[in-house]
């Protein structure tokens, strides 16, 4: 998911490595996130949140968060606020009974 850009060139605390204006508009919030899963080669579909961050907002995802939704879209697993919350091993353990075994 894409929502607002969390160190862009015009905030106050711009990233050093990159060089991206906080989007104004969807369309330019929508280029951003097209650039940025080319740069680098995304092979999952990408989401981009509204103006209003409504879906950022919802789920506490800033900075970021590591969710794994079931078929039924419900939540199975909702890590903590990210970088330093991260737990890979618990998103794997909640997501091997999701995934079908291999035949």
């Amino acid at each position: 998911m894409y929502t607002r850009e969390a160190h862009a060139s015009d905030g106050h605390r711009p990233a050093r490595h990159v060089e991206i204006a906080q989007p104004k508009t969807w369309e330019e919030r929508t280029d951003v996130a097209k650039r940025c899963s080319a740069a680098l080669d995304l092979k999952i579909p990408q989401l981009v949140d509204d103006m209003k961050d409504t879906i950022a907002k919802a789920f506490h995802g800033m900075p970021d968060r590591l969710f794994v939704l079931g078929a039924d879209g419900k939540i199975a697993f909702r890590g903590e606020r990210g970088p330093r919350g991260f737990d890979v091993a618990a998103m794997e353990t909640a997501l091997k009974p999701l995934v079908a075994p291999a035949k």
